[in-house]
């Protein structure tokens, strides 16, 4: 039972979606646990994906996994200090860093990591990986280390180790089951020298596993240890653009007062979960996001093949995916290799089934040595519908597992259990579970249905630490109550985005509509699991023709603009400028095209987004046409922040080439300025302009 001195729960659903564009660095909802951040114009993407100040200033929060909750950041900075302090006590290094985790199993696994990442830990006997895979987990060593003893002689098997795991001593989640699972429920931090090798590699863990410490649970750790906790805050537009206003103010949420805190909100959860899914309770396993979900899955697929005496085995991902599921597979930490099919078509499959065969008969043993093929149902951004049947014929005769990310398609709109058809299935509840944007969660649902199921799910407990993994209570709760309404929602917005396709087809300003009902096989592979009552989900992409420019076209779009999707709101992005800036041509190679937008329709009714479409396609085909004929602009059109431009001179975030692509921007519309007016105040004022910041 959950105590009834549980904080109440802060973050109910919302009461109508809004129908606006909000300023640059705005919550996605307005609320200090949402998961998406607003990135209105264009520019606003590149100059966030280039790392530039002016953006990325302005940002309040961002997606979990990629930008550190202002929760966490206070957490994070907090527990440096205090390790920092009993390391110069005990006459240890002066200058650390950390990284915290929702529990001491994630945290060994992420100090197993750590090692393994970084040459020179991986070659030094005093830090060796607890673990000889990261599939298992063994007992820590040593149980409890708290910060007197850490750095000490006397930190038994952490003497001597630069790489070092510390339990906060914050207590474990009220809300999980009495005693909780091993290993679980208490906040811990990995403790390492400060470096930029170790801080890049140990957020690389964080965005790729999706071991993330939710902002609630941060903010409770630092009520808990007796810090003061800053409130999120919006900063106002001024000049000088570096300047915040005066009316910067604490981020409230603009919500109906707290939803009642669910007493067990993890089994509820799970009961849900396995009425929605068709499987039992015991088949339904938690995470505390959608990304560590599929993390689960890899590493279920590992321990089962570790279990029967193979080695752990290489990852297939099949179809063009979500980013970080390709890169979390390719990491040889975490894995032994990775195959990528990425146009997931009948080519596909046969060079599937023929790289299977030959190194089953290669291998002297008919092991192919793979592991598990990851897909996605439909997937992210091109809408497409695998051939499940294929791969389960595949599955059957070279024995691994067929894990689908059902994220896009839902379980409420299609079922990839009850027939076989998958083993595993991954969920993101941050989405449209969800709906609200204001919770990160994660399932991974094992099927009952194939043979050697039960002993998968018994495997899966074992892995994963027990069914509520390391979701945090009111996390938990919050998302029982945005989700009381999930499939009205989900039908409602079903009939709203296939009704949007469909016209955004018609428009001779869209050149291609990524939908699973547009192209007729497809389609019938999508409908081959769709339940009676289910919809095509969400999820849509277009990209515009040559006539009707893209950038203006997005600035003008009077919709929520930014990452994430399933929200109750409308949600459209530049997909892959966001996903893949750095590798574009890698992205447009398997035709993901780099201008392509992302939309996800939200529960605003049809006519009120369709009028914005149509104002917004007016406004750039009259762009389109004053550009061709050579009409003045305020601004370059090279300093747009086009594809071409800032891709080529991508350097990463905040190196060389943000530099140089904003230097040249500042520097040519300096020389067309009265020669008073040059110096660094009329650039700022220039480049404020430039992101729309005056």
């Amino acid at each position: 039972m959950h105590p009834p001195q549980t904080p109440p729960l802060s973050s109910p659903p919302l009461s109508s979606p809004p129908l606006s564009s909000p300023p640059l660095g705005s919550p996605l909802p307005s609320h200090p646990h949402a998961v998406s951040v607003a990135l209105p114009l264009w520019r606003h993407v590149v100059g966030y994906e280039e790392g530039c100040p002016l953006v990325t200033s302005r940002l309040s929060l961002g997606y979990p996994r990629f930008v550190y909750h202002p929760y966490v950041r206070q957490l994070l900075e907090a527990t440096t200090r205090r390790a920092e302090a009993a390391a110069a006590a005990a006459g240890g290094p002066a200058s650390l860093d950390c990284l915290v985790l929702p529990s001491r199993a994630a945290a060994d696994r992420c100090r197993d990591f750590l090692v393994r990442a970084v040459p020179a830990l991986d070659q030094d006997p005093n830090e060796q990986p607890a673990s000889h895979d990261n599939a298992v987990d063994l007992p820590p060593d040593p149980p409890g280390a708290d910060l007197a003893s850490l750095f000490s002689s006397q930190a038994g098997g952490q003497a001597g180790r630069k790489v070092k795991v510390l339990d906060l001593g914050v207590g474990a989640d009220p809300a999980l089951p009495a005693p909780p699972p091993p290993l679980s429920g208490n906040v811990h931090a990995v403790v390492f020298p400060r470096s930029t090798e170790l801080a890049v590699q140990a957020k690389s863990y964080w965005q790729h596993t999706g071991e993330v410490l939710s902002s609630r649970r941060a903010e409770a750790a630092l009520r808990a240890l007796g810090h003061p906790v800053a409130p999120v805050t919006v900063s106002c537009p001024s000049s000088p653009p570096s300047a915040k206003c005066e009316q910067s103010r604490p981020l409230m949420a603009q919500h109906p007062p707290p939803m009642p805190q669910p007493k067990e909100p993890h089994g509820e959860l799970v009961k849900d979960l396995a009425r929605l899914s068709g499987q039992p309770e015991g088949h339904v396993f938690l995470a505390p996001s959608g990304m560590q979900a599929i993390h689960a899955a890899l590493r279920l697929s590992r321990r089962r093949r570790l279990d029967a005496g193979l080695s752990g085995g290489n990852a297939v991902v099949f179809g063009f995916p979500y980013l970080d599921t390709l890169k979390m597979c390719g990491r040889p930490e975490l894995s032994d290799g990775v195959d990528f099919l990425g146009f997931g078509d009948a080519r596909d499959l046969d060079m599937l089934r023929f790289m299977l065969k030959s190194r089953a008969q290669s291998s002297g043993s008919n092991d192919a040595g793979v592991a598990a093929v990851f897909t996605e149902f439909p997937s992210n951004p091109l809408l497409q519908a695998p051939d499940l049947g294929a791969l389960r014929e595949l599955a059957d005769e070279y024995g691994f597992l067929l894990v689908a990310d059902d994220t896009i398609g839902t379980f409420a709109n299609v079922d990839l259990l009850s027939s076989g058809a998958a083993d595993v299935i991954c969920t993101s509840l941050t989405k449209l579970y969800s709906g609200s944007g204001n919770v990160m969660a994660g399932s991974c649902i094992v099927g009952s249905t194939n043979p050697g199921s039960a002993e998968l799910a018994r495997l899966m407990r074992e892995v994963h630490g027990g069914n509520t993994g390391d979701l945090y209570g009111l996390d938990a709760g919050c998302l029982v109550n945005n989700a009381r309404d999930f499939e009205d929602r989900n039908r409602a917005i079903n009939e709203t985005a296939e009704r949007l396709a469909g016209w955004l087809g018609e428009r001779a300003e869209v050149k291609q509509v990524y939908y699973p009902n547009v192209e007729a096989e497809n389609r019938a592979r999508f409908e081959k699991y769709l339940k009676p009552g289910g919809g095509f989900g969400s999820l849509l992409s277009i990209v515009l023709n040559e006539s009707t420019c893209e950038q203006t076209m997005y600035d003008h779009l009077s919709l929520c603009k930014g990452p994430s999707l399933g929200t109750n709101f409308t949600l459209v992005c530049p997909y892959t400028l966001l996903a893949h800036f750095h590798e574009l041509e890698f992205a447009r190679a398997y035709g993901v095209s780099p201008n392509l937008l992302r939309i996800a329709v939200g529960l605003e009714p049809f006519d009120q987004i369709k009028s914005t479409f149509e104002e917004a396609f007016e406004v750039a085909h009259a762009a389109k046409q004053a550009a061709a004929a050579g009409a003045p602009r305020a601004v370059p059109l090279q300093a747009l922040g086009g594809v071409r431009q800032f891709g080529s001179a991508a350097g990463g975030r905040g190196g060389a080439g943000a530099v140089r692509s904003f230097g040249s921007l500042a520097r040519g519309a300096v020389r067309a300025a009265p020669r008073q007016a040059k110096g660094a105040a009329a650039v700022a004022t220039l480049a404020a302009t430039f992101f729309g910041l005056t």
